[in-house]
């Protein structure tokens, strides 16, 4: 990722003084579509079920995997330079978790039973629109760079481990791990992008090129539970003029 993230960097630093000398950018406009990958993120829930009579406590470590996403773009060109447009990002994935859990006995208060285990099939998903101000440098014949940055706005769905389920018996001292139950939690908030990215034109108005993107805001779903929306994103595919 630093290594993407350095050639980018280079190109779009590269452009500045290319830029001064070249045309001024004359195209109406832009688009884009791309594939990105988004490193892994992991976060803590702790929740206190209550089970016969007593409060039970279970603590989860979520883990997300790196996952793929797909994004598309579009702006206009508004002054020299300088174009707004809006970049609407989509991801999901099946992850899962590891429960460490005190249980309460059903006969004894201030007994509880340790139970340790992992979750399995709890979904993320993650949308992010993100408003961004582009600054077009036009480095060579077919060459582009350019340099964004803007407010965002997340959406995140993600399942929480609500309660477990024990496989237990008489005199029910002890207890395993049978599963978990869950519920899905969808917040929004507002959080901030910026980036670079470098194209290359095969076509007057057809191109390729890989960008370069961080994206971030912090959202609580429950009261115990907070996930960070966004990380470094790695993209790259198509680009388009008008």
């Amino acid at each position: 990722m630093r290594t993407a993230a350095a050639i980018v960097a280079l190109a779009v630093l590269h452009a500045a003084p290319a830029g001064a000398q070249s045309s001024a950018w004359t195209d109406r406009g832009y688009a884009a579509i791309n594939g990105f990958y988004q490193p892994s993120t992991s976060f803590t829930d702790l929740i206190r079920p209550t089970a016969f009579g007593e409060a039970a406590q279970v603590d989860t470590r979520y883990g997300i995997a790196a996952v793929p996403g797909v994004d598309a773009a579009a702006g206009v060109r508004v002054w020299r330079n300088l174009a707004i447009g809006v970049d609407v990002g989509f991801l999901t994935k099946s992850g899962g978790g590891s429960v460490s859990a005190q249980m309460p006995h059903p006969f004894y208060f201030n007994r509880p039973r340790a139970v340790t285990g992992d979750a399995s099939g709890l979904t993320r998903s993650e949308t992010a629109v993100n408003v961004e101000a582009l600054v077009m440098l036009p480095v060579r014949p077919h060459w582009q760079a350019a340099l964004f940055g803007g407010p965002t706005w997340f959406t995140v769905n993600q399942d929480l481990v609500t309660n477990v389920t024990l496989a237990e018996s008489y005199p029910y001292d002890t207890a395993s791990l049978a599963g978990t139950t869950s519920a899905r939690q969808a917040r929004g908030k507002a959080g901030f992008n910026v980036g670079g990215d470098v194209a290359y034109m095969l076509r007057p108005h057809v191109g390729i090129g890989a960008d370069v993107r961080f994206t971030r805001a912090r959202i609580a779903l429950t009261d115990t539970a907070t996930v960070t929306a966004g990380g470094a994103h790695i993209g790259g595919g198509l680009r388009l003029r008008f």
